[in-house]
């Protein structure tokens, strides 16, 4: 997974570290074909949201009390009524973008969409094998970022860490094995491992 473009608009904490209430990045202009890039800054200058951000899942890593729903919420660290984090990436030869709107106007409200760029240059919905279609739902933009990128503990675990986040070394061995499995695709084999436990 590879970012490319990222907006952020209503972020707490790029309101305080920058006075900006909106930030725009395009990763591919910055980077200019880097392959090592830093973000350098005094403390509390947004850092760590944009880094946070820089990944399709619907949390920020570093800011989840646990892991798992309920671990997260949106609404701590947005302030606007329309709040956005749109975040253009690529995957597997793919371009997707996510959708992110937080809304604090009256009942409280998040939609998340997830398209995919088609042959034609065209972004449609994420459309999965077994009929989900990403459509505006949070339950359902899961669904399919999960489906394109494995789930979310192992892309936390192994492809983006977040700071502050439990080392790798500190997992148990079962914690391994289930990690593994999840890397190489082995649903059998959990299952497996998980009826030899039983």
């Amino acid at each position: 997974m590879q970012p490319l473009k990222l907006t952020l608009k209503g972020f707490l904490g790029i309101r305080d570290g920058l006075g900006l209430d909106e930030i725009s990045l395009d990763f591919e202009r910055l980077a200019d074909g880097a392959q090592l890039v830093a973000i350098a800054g005094a403390n509390g200058r947004g850092k760590t949201t944009l880094m946070d951000s820089m990944q399709p899942f619907a949390t920020l890593p570093s800011r989840a009390a646990v892991a798992g729903p309920g671990g997260f919420s949106f609404y701590d660290h947005v302030y606007l009524p329309e709040n956005v984090k749109d975040l253009t990436w690529a995957h597997e030869g793919r371009s997707y973008r996510s959708q992110l709107v937080i809304r604090l106007n009256g009942r409280r409200r998040t939609e998340a969409y997830l398209h995919v760029l088609d042959d034609g240059g065209c972004w449609s919905p994420v459309r999965l094998d077994d009929g989900t279609v990403s459509d505006g739902k949070v339950e359902t933009y899961t669904r399919c970022v999960e489906s394109i990128c494995g789930s979310a503990d192992t892309f936390f675990t192994s492809v983006f860490s977040a700071q502050g986040k439990r080392q790798l070394s500190t997992y148990r061995n079962a914690e391994i094995k289930t990690l593994l499995a999840d890397l190489l695709g082995q649903d059998e084999i959990r299952a497996l491992g998980q009826k030899a436990a039983v």
